[in-house]
Protein backbone atom coordinates (compact mmCIF):
# COMPACT_ATOMS: atom_id res chain seq x y z
CA UNK A 1 0.00 0.00 0.00
CA UNK A 2 1.41 3.27 -0.90
CA UNK A 3 1.37 6.16 1.85
CA UNK A 4 -1.51 7.62 0.78
CA UNK A 5 -3.40 9.23 3.66
CA UNK A 6 -5.64 12.11 1.50
CA UNK A 7 -6.68 9.23 -0.89
CA UNK A 8 -5.82 11.31 -3.99
CA UNK A 9 -2.34 10.55 -4.98
CA UNK A 10 -3.14 9.67 -8.99
CA UNK A 11 -4.46 13.46 -8.72
CA UNK A 12 -2.58 15.54 -6.63
CA UNK A 13 0.64 13.57 -6.45
CA UNK A 14 2.07 12.32 -3.44
CA UNK A 15 0.74 13.96 -0.25
CA UNK A 16 -0.66 16.91 -2.64
CA UNK A 17 2.90 18.38 -2.95
CA UNK A 18 2.17 22.17 -4.92
CA UNK A 19 3.71 19.84 -8.17
CA UNK A 20 1.90 17.15 -8.31
CA UNK A 21 5.28 14.78 -8.35
CA UNK A 22 4.36 10.98 -7.82
CA UNK A 23 8.04 9.83 -8.59
CA UNK A 24 9.79 9.28 -5.04
CA UNK A 25 13.50 10.54 -6.36
CA UNK A 26 11.35 13.31 -7.95
CA UNK A 27 9.66 14.33 -4.81
CA UNK A 28 12.57 13.81 -2.49
CA UNK A 29 14.96 15.33 -4.17
CA UNK A 30 12.30 18.70 -4.93
CA UNK A 31 11.39 18.33 -1.15
CA UNK A 32 14.85 18.41 0.13
CA UNK A 33 16.14 21.31 -2.19
CA UNK A 34 12.98 23.74 -0.38
CA UNK A 35 14.03 21.99 2.29
CA UNK A 36 17.91 23.45 2.40
CA UNK A 37 16.73 26.75 1.26
CA UNK A 38 15.01 27.59 4.43
CA UNK A 39 16.67 25.88 7.45
CA UNK A 40 18.74 29.24 8.36
CA UNK A 41 15.19 31.03 8.65
CA UNK A 42 13.93 27.52 10.64
CA UNK A 43 16.82 28.11 12.87
CA UNK A 44 16.26 31.68 13.31
CA UNK A 45 12.86 31.33 14.28
CA UNK A 46 13.54 29.05 17.15
CA UNK A 47 16.27 31.25 18.33
CA UNK A 48 13.86 34.02 18.86
CA UNK A 49 11.65 32.04 21.02
CA UNK A 50 11.86 32.72 24.57
CA UNK A 51 10.60 28.78 25.53
CA UNK A 52 10.14 26.15 22.60
CA UNK A 53 6.82 25.26 22.23
CA UNK A 54 4.15 23.01 20.33
CA UNK A 55 3.23 26.27 18.09
CA UNK A 56 6.76 26.52 17.63
CA UNK A 57 7.67 23.45 15.75
CA UNK A 58 4.50 23.67 13.73
CA UNK A 59 6.03 27.12 12.47
CA UNK A 60 8.94 25.59 11.63
CA UNK A 61 7.47 22.59 10.14
CA UNK A 62 5.70 25.31 7.88
CA UNK A 63 9.15 27.29 7.33
CA UNK A 64 10.96 24.35 6.25
CA UNK A 65 8.03 23.07 3.62
CA UNK A 66 5.95 25.57 2.93
CA UNK A 67 7.20 25.48 -0.28
CA UNK A 68 6.60 22.08 -1.36
CA UNK A 69 3.46 21.05 0.77
CA UNK A 70 0.63 22.56 1.18
CA UNK A 71 -0.29 21.49 4.20
CA UNK A 72 3.08 22.04 5.86
CA UNK A 73 2.97 23.18 9.40
CA UNK A 74 -0.73 21.45 9.78
CA UNK A 75 0.25 18.15 12.37
CA UNK A 76 -1.96 14.88 12.01
CA UNK A 77 -4.40 15.69 14.17
CA UNK A 78 -5.65 18.34 12.06
CA UNK A 79 -5.11 16.52 8.05
CA UNK A 80 -6.04 13.08 8.92
CA UNK A 81 -7.61 12.85 12.68
CA UNK A 82 -9.11 9.45 11.60
CA UNK A 83 -5.73 7.67 10.88
CA UNK A 84 -2.88 5.77 12.80
CA UNK A 85 0.20 5.69 11.21
CA UNK A 86 3.31 3.17 11.23
CA UNK A 87 6.64 2.04 9.77
CA UNK A 88 5.95 -1.27 8.83
CA UNK A 89 2.22 -3.24 8.94
CA UNK A 90 0.25 -2.44 11.49
CA UNK A 91 0.14 -5.87 12.58
CA UNK A 92 3.98 -6.40 12.39
CA UNK A 93 4.89 -7.44 16.04
CA UNK A 94 8.68 -5.60 14.31
CA UNK A 95 6.45 -2.51 13.00
CA UNK A 96 6.74 0.90 14.71
CA UNK A 97 3.96 2.51 16.23
CA UNK A 98 3.85 6.36 16.28
CA UNK A 99 1.23 8.66 18.72
CA UNK A 100 -2.26 8.07 17.48
CA UNK A 101 -3.37 11.82 16.37
CA UNK A 102 -5.20 13.20 19.03
CA UNK A 103 -2.37 13.12 21.83
CA UNK A 104 0.43 13.90 19.65
CA UNK A 105 0.57 17.80 21.04
CA UNK A 106 0.51 16.02 24.62
CA UNK A 107 3.39 14.02 24.08
CA UNK A 108 5.51 16.95 22.78
CA UNK A 109 4.37 19.01 25.04
CA UNK A 110 5.70 15.96 27.43
CA UNK A 111 9.67 15.70 25.92
CA UNK A 112 9.46 19.70 26.00
CA UNK A 113 9.21 18.88 29.58
CA UNK A 114 11.71 16.90 29.91
CA UNK A 115 13.90 18.69 27.95
CA UNK A 116 13.70 22.14 30.21
CA UNK A 117 15.00 20.19 33.23
CA UNK A 118 18.39 20.68 31.59
CA UNK A 119 20.51 18.39 33.87
CA UNK A 120 18.64 15.52 33.38
CA UNK A 121 18.18 16.12 29.80
CA UNK A 122 22.36 16.45 29.85
CA UNK A 123 22.26 12.65 31.16
CA UNK A 124 19.56 11.13 28.87
CA UNK A 125 18.76 12.75 25.80
CA UNK A 126 17.97 9.80 24.31
CA UNK A 127 14.49 10.03 26.20
CA UNK A 128 13.65 13.63 24.49
CA UNK A 129 14.43 12.68 21.20
CA UNK A 130 12.76 9.61 21.18
CA UNK A 131 9.35 11.34 22.36
CA UNK A 132 9.51 13.79 19.93
CA UNK A 133 9.73 11.31 17.17
CA UNK A 134 7.29 9.00 18.93
CA UNK A 135 4.73 11.61 18.87
CA UNK A 136 5.39 12.04 14.65
CA UNK A 137 3.23 15.17 14.47
CA UNK A 138 3.41 15.91 10.31
CA UNK A 139 2.85 13.42 7.71
CA UNK A 140 6.39 14.17 6.14
CA UNK A 141 9.36 15.81 7.11
CA UNK A 142 9.39 14.67 10.51
CA UNK A 143 13.07 13.81 10.98
CA UNK A 144 14.32 16.69 9.68
CA UNK A 145 11.92 19.47 11.96
CA UNK A 146 12.32 17.52 15.13
CA UNK A 147 16.46 17.59 14.43
CA UNK A 148 16.38 21.46 14.68
CA UNK A 149 14.33 21.86 17.41
CA UNK A 150 15.79 19.12 19.11
CA UNK A 151 19.55 20.65 18.35
CA UNK A 152 18.19 23.78 19.98
CA UNK A 153 16.57 22.27 22.91
CA UNK A 154 20.49 20.98 23.28
CA UNK A 155 22.05 23.94 22.92
CA UNK A 156 19.47 25.28 25.70
CA UNK A 157 20.97 22.94 27.96
CA UNK A 158 24.43 23.55 26.96
CA UNK A 159 25.70 20.68 25.17
CA UNK A 160 25.43 19.24 21.55
CA UNK A 161 25.40 15.71 19.49
CA UNK A 162 27.71 15.07 16.82
CA UNK A 163 25.67 13.85 14.26
CA UNK A 164 28.99 14.14 12.20
CA UNK A 165 30.24 10.72 13.88
CA UNK A 166 26.67 8.73 13.83
CA UNK A 167 25.81 6.00 11.77
CA UNK A 168 22.36 6.14 10.05
CA UNK A 169 21.45 2.65 10.45
CA UNK A 170 22.41 2.09 13.85
CA UNK A 171 20.65 5.49 15.03
CA UNK A 172 17.98 4.46 13.23
CA UNK A 173 17.77 1.19 15.17
CA UNK A 174 18.12 2.59 18.33
CA UNK A 175 15.40 5.23 18.10
CA UNK A 176 12.91 2.38 16.41
CA UNK A 177 14.06 0.58 19.57
CA UNK A 178 13.32 3.45 22.06
CA UNK A 179 9.97 4.30 20.52
CA UNK A 180 8.63 0.40 20.54
CA UNK A 181 10.08 0.01 24.30
CA UNK A 182 10.30 4.32 25.61
CA UNK A 183 12.46 5.12 28.45
CA UNK A 184 14.79 2.43 28.88
CA UNK A 185 17.77 3.62 27.48
CA UNK A 186 17.66 2.39 23.87
CA UNK A 187 18.79 5.81 22.40
CA UNK A 188 20.03 6.89 25.26
CA UNK A 189 22.89 4.40 25.25
CA UNK A 190 23.35 4.77 21.28
CA UNK A 191 23.91 8.75 21.67
CA UNK A 192 25.79 9.44 24.68
CA UNK A 193 29.40 8.65 23.48
CA UNK A 194 28.34 11.72 20.63
CA UNK A 195 27.45 14.10 23.26
CA UNK A 196 29.91 16.64 23.13
CA UNK A 197 30.57 20.75 23.84
CA UNK A 198 28.16 23.11 21.81
CA UNK A 199 28.70 24.82 18.52
CA UNK A 200 27.55 28.02 17.12
CA UNK A 201 24.73 28.30 15.53
CA UNK A 202 26.05 29.45 12.25
CA UNK A 203 27.70 25.86 12.13
CA UNK A 204 24.69 24.14 11.98
CA UNK A 205 23.08 24.87 8.33
CA UNK A 206 25.76 23.34 6.49
CA UNK A 207 26.11 20.22 9.31
CA UNK A 208 22.79 19.70 8.78
CA UNK A 209 22.56 19.34 5.40
CA UNK A 210 25.34 16.77 4.79
CA UNK A 211 23.16 14.46 7.94
CA UNK A 212 22.18 11.37 6.39
CA UNK A 213 19.19 9.58 7.23
CA UNK A 214 17.29 12.91 8.91
CA UNK A 215 13.71 11.03 7.62
CA UNK A 216 14.26 7.87 8.20
CA UNK A 217 11.22 7.09 9.47
CA UNK A 218 9.21 9.12 7.16
CA UNK A 219 8.46 8.19 3.62
CA UNK A 220 10.13 4.14 3.42
CA UNK A 221 7.36 1.79 4.24
CA UNK A 222 4.87 4.24 6.52
CA UNK A 223 1.21 2.70 6.48
CA UNK A 224 -2.36 3.91 8.07
CA UNK A 225 -5.14 2.25 9.28
CA UNK A 226 -8.43 3.79 10.62
CA UNK A 227 -8.68 4.44 14.51
CA UNK A 228 -11.99 2.52 14.27
CA UNK A 229 -10.13 -0.77 13.41
CA UNK A 230 -10.49 -2.23 17.24
CA UNK A 231 -7.09 -4.53 16.37
CA UNK A 232 -5.09 -0.99 16.19
CA UNK A 233 -7.00 -0.26 19.54
CA UNK A 234 -5.67 -2.75 21.10
CA UNK A 235 -2.03 -1.74 20.25
CA UNK A 236 -2.63 1.15 21.68
CA UNK A 237 -3.68 0.00 24.73
CA UNK A 238 -1.19 -2.61 24.70
CA UNK A 239 1.30 0.62 24.21
CA UNK A 240 -0.30 2.53 26.93
CA UNK A 241 0.13 -0.45 29.65
CA UNK A 242 3.73 -1.20 29.25
CA UNK A 243 4.33 2.34 30.19
CA UNK A 244 2.63 2.08 33.57
CA UNK A 245 5.79 1.63 35.59
CA UNK A 246 7.10 5.30 33.71
CA UNK A 247 5.57 8.16 36.08
CA UNK A 248 4.00 10.89 34.38
CA UNK A 249 4.41 9.69 30.78
CA UNK A 250 1.77 11.21 28.76
CA UNK A 251 -1.52 8.99 28.46
CA UNK A 252 -0.11 6.16 30.62
CA UNK A 253 -2.85 6.10 32.50
CA UNK A 254 -6.13 6.78 29.66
Amino acid sequence: MSFDPFGDFETAGYLRNHQRLKDPVEVKESEHFVFELSIEEALSHLARKRRPDYKAILKVHKILFGGFYPWAGKDRNELVPHLAIFKGAYNDPHSTIFERPDFIKRSVDYALKLAADKKKFQERPGEVMGQLAFAHPFLDGNGRTLLLVFMELCYRARFAINWSRTNKDDYLRALSDEIRAPFQGHLDNYLKPFVTAITSRDEWPQMIGGIRGLDGLDKEDITYESLDNPEVQQLYKTYRAQLQDAPAVPGADD
